[in-house]
């Protein structure tokens, strides 16, 4: 792998949004499985799309699952949320889930033009024939490559998910294998979109040194070493345990660099048996590793470190990957689906195979070299021009509207 610095000359790939066009306000019903305060990648893009879709002039609502003693009826960040049971057995939850959305979408069905899940898989792709039913159009966002559209057409199951997914109106992909995964399983390609998530550049942008260091004092982190960063959940697919593993063991790979992992405890991990493990690892090398708790700040930690690293092992478009990018930093990145769409390997960051340490030490070493300001300013520039979350509300605005359309014509 080449460690090269970028060069300027290169041009960036090509936009996919075209300028606005004046659309008429729409009434949008968001639905999404988890949503805050329970945590969820989907979740936050849904709610950072939603509020460039209020800016726009659209009304939003949400529907989510009720998990534990959350309230029925909420309202967050503004938006009216409704949560509805689903089953408590382990076997077909979906069915009383589908049965309490149906209702409630029937009860409304006049109150909106258009059904939006965030997820594409067998249980949200109800919103298909639930939309045809009460008049309205759907769209179904897959967030999760070998995930959302895992066996469909193959199984039982998966044929009943992959006819769902036939009535839906829209299928929008996040990244370029997940539009490859929504042509393989049968789905017509009219119906398939691309948009990828985007990300606030007013939020996250870059620090100069003088910021960085008061942030650092601020955030209690060294100010003598390099800082590199590890956002998301503490599960085996984000493959943080493996990281902090060969960061610890390989003391760094010579860079002196302190790896400071934020994120929740993954649902995944009920006992805590994987955090309990990443804390022992902070224990035994605190000046290698440190854990925090997930945090409602992480625009300041991305502008007070050095260089982002994600290891996981399978990604949709991962939003810390785009944050990272906007707030200048090189991002270090396993070479999967999602961050072969955002990091260019050379130019905003590197790439490496899959669970390869010595792979990780070279992209890791490139990225705190000299040359990490000028990938990090390439990342900026990309996140501006092909990301930014104005340009993709947009997009989604336009084909809300086009569905609409189509449903007069």
């Amino acid at each position: 792998m080449s460690q090269t610095c970028a060069s300027s000359t290169c041009h960036p790939p090509e936009s996919t949004t075209a300028p606005a066009a004046a659309v008429r306000p729409l009434r949008i019903l968001m639905y999404s499985t988890y949503f805050p305060p329970e945590f969820s990648g989907a979740a936050q893009q849904a709610l950072m799309l939603a509020r460039q879709l209020r800016r726009l002039g659209h009304h939003v609502e949400f529907v989510t699952v009720r998990w534990r003693d959350l309230p029925e009826h909420d309202v967050v960040d503004g938006f009216p949320v409704t949560r509805l049971h689903a089953g408590r057995r382990s076997k077909h939850r979906e069915l009383r889930l589908w049965f309490n959305l149906c209702r409630h979408v029937w009860r409304r069905r006049h109150e909106f033009d258009l059904l939006h899940s965030h997820g594409a898989y067998y249980t949200n792709a109800i919103v298909g024939p639930l939309a045809r039913l009460a008049g309205l159009k759907s769209i179904v966002k897959a967030s999760l490559a070998n995930d959302d559209l895992h066996d469909v057409g193959r199984t039982l199951s998966g044929r009943l998910h992959l006819s769902l997914l036939r009535q839906v109106d829209a299928c929008v992909a996040i990244s370029r294998d997940l539009v490859r995964e929504f042509n393989d399983c049968g789905v017509s390609a009219k119906r398939i979109h691309y948009l990828p998530n985007g990300v606030d550049t007013m939020l996250f942008h870059p620090a100069d040194d003088d910021t960085r260091r008061t942030l650092r004092a601020s955030l209690g982190l060294p100010l003598d070493k390099p800082i590199a960063l590890y956002v998301g959940v503490m599960d085996e697919r984000k493959n943080i345990e493996w990281l902090a593993g060969q960061w610890v063991e390989q003391d760094a790979f010579g860079t002196g660099a302190l790896l400071v992992a934020i994120g929740p405890q993954s649902r995944e991990d009920p006992q805590g048996e994987l955090i309990g493990r990443l804390h022992a690892r902070q224990v035994a090398a605190p000046d290698r590793f440190c854990l925090r708790a997930r945090s409602a700040n992480i625009e300041d930690y991305l502008r007070a470190a050095d260089v982002l690293v994600l290891p996981s092992h399978r990604e949709g478009l991962p939003n810390v990957v785009l944050e990272a990018m906007a707030s200048g930093l090189p991002c270090v990145a396993a070479e999967v689906s999602g961050t072969r769409d955002l990091v260019q390997h050379g130019r905003t960051g590197y790439t490496y195979a899959p669970d390869d340490p010595v792979a990780l030490a070279a992209a890791v070493s490139g990225a705190l070299s000299p040359c990490g300001r000028e990938l990090g300013d390439n990342g900026r520039r990309i996140a501006e021009e092909r990301f930014s979350l104005e340009s993709v509300a947009q997009g989604y605005s336009r084909l809300y509207s086009d569905l609409i359309a189509a449903r007069h014509d």
